[in-house]
């Protein structure tokens, strides 16, 4: 089974937050071959109990921190599912009007990874429209909303499974993804680097609530993105063995009801056939 394009919200103890984000995915999204899973970073909010409810597909386990969690969502869509292009959402940040999606997969394809100019970024952004043949460059990126081609992943790989909490996940990722050749360009001008990140405009509105990350994570956070940005390489969505062993029990269960549950048009319907044996292992094959 494959998609055309996978929509991935993240959220932590944002219950009502990430119920009205649902609501306007499944109200605005016009793209028919849809996949849509939530990724759940360990809520104890009744967050589960609401998605149950709603019966929205969810990937989840323990708190591991926002890289672990938007891995959980991109390895399962990308990966598990063959979707093409990756829109993820972070739970503050809805679509407002119908066919949302369309601009985000057309500015995927041509350019492989692209990032939301939310409003507060005027001052970062140096030229652009923000359409899809002409996106936004600018000096700064934040993660509201980021998407990725299926491409993309397979060569710049994952959020660096090292960073644990909030804070400079995103801006590390980017920059890898940028410099095997997807989001961006990063190019020597006057003896310095100079990084300009793709930005799209869309309609898309984010909404104020309190933060969960917190100074001391942010400041460990800061430290490794300096000790390894610039290094060149894939990364997996897990450093060790014991991590690739939890990282692959969260995948099976979620995928344990059956992929076709994941399709947005029906995201009520259970797959009864169950999911394919073995499916998670034939995919570590592939690298």
């Amino acid at each position: 089974m494959s998609f055309a394009l996978g929509i991935g919200i993240v959220t932590y103890n944002r219950r009502q937050i990430v119920s009205d984000t649902i609501d306007r995915v499944r109200e605005f999204t016009r793209q028919p071959d849809t996949a849509f899973v939530v990724a759940d970073d360990g809520s104890s909010d009744g967050t589960l109990e609401m998605l149950r409810e709603k019966q929205v597909p969810v990937i989840t386990g323990i708190n591991m921190g926002i890289a672990w969690n938007k891995n959980r969502a991109l390895f399962l869509l990308s990966q598990i599912l063959g979707c093409q292009t990756v829109v993820l959402l972070e739970d503050d940040t809805r679509p407002t009007k119908p066919g949302w999606e369309t601009p985000w997969i057309d500015a995927t394809r041509r350019w492989g990874h692209v990032n939301f100019a939310v409003p507060w970024m005027g001052e970062h952004i140096l030229s652009g429209a923000g359409t899809p043949d002409d996106p936004m460059r600018a000096k700064a990126v934040t993660a509201q909303c980021s998407a990725y081609s299926h491409d993309a992943l397979t060569y710049g790989g994952y959020f660096d499974p090292r960073f644990r909490g909030y804070g400079h996940e995103h801006v590390e990722h980017t920059r890898r993804l940028i410099r095997v050749g997807y989001g961006g360009t990063d190019e020597m001008i006057d003896g310095k680097e100079q990084v300009r990140y793709f930005l799209m405009g869309g309609d898309l509105a984010v909404v104020e609530c309190t933060s969960t990350g917190n100074a001391a994570e942010q400041e460990r956070n800061l430290h490794l993105a300096r000790s390894i940005m610039g290094q060149q390489g894939y990364r997996s969505p897990w450093g060790e063995d014991r991590e690739l062993r939890q990282f692959r029990s969260e995948t099976e269960s979620a995928i344990g009801g059956g992929t076709e549950r994941f399709r947005l048009t029906a995201a009520a319907r259970r797959d009864s056939a169950g999911p394919a044996p073995g499916l998670f292992g034939r995919l570590l094959g592939r690298h």
